[in-house]
């Protein structure tokens, strides 16, 4: 009896020994399955939370992407309208055809046409397109002799004035065409790598102002911005931009600035300023000797100012000083304008300056000061005066002195605009001439009177073409010449700013 309550306590014992070890083993197990889920909750979350800024960065990529597209208003023959009366295009690959969102597919060689005479075409949205990377040929306009052929899409915006053409693409394709058009391809690379990153720079800057947004564009293809496709692009252009993909000129403050450039300089580069009149200094847009290493050890000048008659016009006579311009056929020219042909069409320019900003065509009154009126004729031309040269030697106030009234007519491109040799020929520095130019080569140049025959004439002594203010090309190609990268030359005529990559920049 003994036995058998020994044996059953036993049993009980083993009974609840195993019941006590089934429920740890159940608890670590669903302790184990409880920490399972957390994790794979916790893991869920992270993954959740990875995709989502992957997606983020994807599409702030596809927006930077998107915001880096160009849109350029094509102009007509000669860079003469925005307005196009006639658009004709075709390609040798197939393209297609979209008006309102129906699609047509055209074979290569086939071509479309569209008259802007023909008003069924309002309100309609246009967009043509290639495929396989062709491009598209607009054979209703020429680019020196040529019909220019386009990147990606063209879209026409039906007007009373005509089409407006738009030349949708990439900003880096955009500036394929750019750099050839600006600057010779057979300049030595790191001045084409130069041209590059301004142009870049000078375009995000004109996509971020909306200056021609009124338009559904961000910039046109003619020197009112920077020339685009008048030279077509080519395997040298593509380099200088796939090499400096990218990378823009920024400021202290990480913004793009403005990279305003032009073709040759007198010897000295203007500022910014003094250029376009704005009411305080550009930092690096600043007058700039351009002098040569060379030159500088030649002549042991360091330092000039131009701001004087007499040392612009000893500086300009001397043919021995080394600049990074003096092998230029631009560096220095002359032209005759007489008296007379001048008089002819003085008042008519002077309206149309006048009309542009009346502030920078004033009138003389009988107490010797100058104000802003309506202008009257100025008669017969008697006398030109510079009435203001700045430190770099550019010319910034001109007085015309008439029979009937006295002008002062201010900045240098009103300037040239005046005293434009329509009609005379120009001579530059290796004795060939150029005809009918719009405007004067330069504002940099002093006047002599003279009589030839039996006219008055006045002899215009000047140099360099352009504006004169941020980088000559001229210059960026003998500097690269003589071993300057282009992180060199842009250092150089742009002081103080640095280089950016354009996905780092300050919006």
């Amino acid at each position: 009896m003994a036995g058998k309550k020994k044996q059953k306590r036993q049993v009980t014992i083993l009974l609840f020994l195993s019941a006590l070890v089934f429920t740890c083993i159940f608890t670590e197990a669903w302790q184990r399955g409880t920490k399972s889920s957390k994790r794979k909750v916790v893991q869920e979350e992270e993954d959740t939370a990875k995709n989502s800024e992957k997606k983020e960065k994807q599409n702030k990529k596809k927006a930077d992407t998107e915001e880096r597209n160009v849109r350029v208003l094509l102009k007509t023959d000669n860079f003469a309208s925005l307005y196009h009366k006639k658009v004709k295009i075709s390609s040798n690959q197939p393209f297609i055809v979209t008006v309102d969102g129906k699609k047509k597919t055209y074979q290569a060689g086939e071509t479309v046409s569209y008259q802007a005479k023909d008003s069924k075409w309002k309100k309609k949205k246009i967009i043509i397109s290639s495929e396989k990377g062709a491009k598209l040929q607009i054979q209703s306009i020429k680019r020196q002799n040529i019909h220019p052929s386009y990147r990606r899409t063209l879209q026409l915006t039906w007007s009373k004035q005509g089409f407006l053409v738009i030349n949708r693409l990439p900003l880096e394709e955009y500036l394929y065409a750019v750099v050839p058009s600006e600057l010779s391809t057979g300049s030595h690379m790191e001045a084409l790598k130069a041209q590059a990153v301004c142009a870049r720079s000078y375009a995000y800057q004109q996509i971020q102002s909306k200056r021609y947004e009124e338009y559904h564009a961000d910039l046109d293809d003619s020197v009112a911005c920077q020339v685009y496709n008048n030279v077509p692009e080519d395997n040298r252009s593509r380099k200088a931009v796939n090499s400096t993909k990218g990378m823009v000129l920024t400021n202290k403050k990480n913004a793009v600035v403005q990279t305003y450039y032009y073709s040759t300089s007198w010897g000295y580069s203007a500022s910014g300023q003094d250029v376009w009149n704005t009411a305080s200094e550009v930092p690096y847009l600043q007058e700039k000797f351009q002098i040569t290493e060379k030159g500088r050890k030649a002549s042991g000048i360091n330092h000039l100012n131009l701001s004087s008659e007499k040392s612009f016009s000893v500086f300009m006579d001397q043919e021995s000083l080394d600049t990074y311009d003096s092998d230029s056929e631009w560096y220095r020219w002359n032209v005759t304008i007489s008296r007379d042909a001048l008089s002819d069409r003085i008042d008519s320019v002077l309206y149309s300056c006048y009309l542009n900003n009346p502030d920078l065509v004033l009138t003389q009154k009988k107490d010797g000061s100058y104000k802003k009126e309506p202008l009257k004729s100025v008669g017969e031309v008697k006398k030109l005066r510079v009435e203001k040269r700045e430190k770099s030697g550019l010319v910034t106030e001109l007085v015309v002195v008439g029979k009937k009234n006295v002008v002062k007519v201010c900045t240098q491109y009103n300037i040239r605009k005046v005293l434009a040799p329509l009609y005379e020929s120009v001579y530059y520095n290796d004795g060939k001439s150029k005809t009918t130019m719009n405007l004067l080569p330069s504002a940099a140049f002093y006047i002599m009177d003279a009589v030839k025959g039996k006219k008055v004439v006045f002899h215009l002594i000047g140099g360099g073409f352009g504006h004169g203010a941020g980088m000559s090309q001229c210059g960026a190609q003998k500097m690269a010449n003589t071993g300057k990268d282009f992180k060199a030359i842009l250092s150089f005529y742009f002081e103080g700013t640095k280089l950016s990559d354009l996905s780092s920049v300050r919006k």
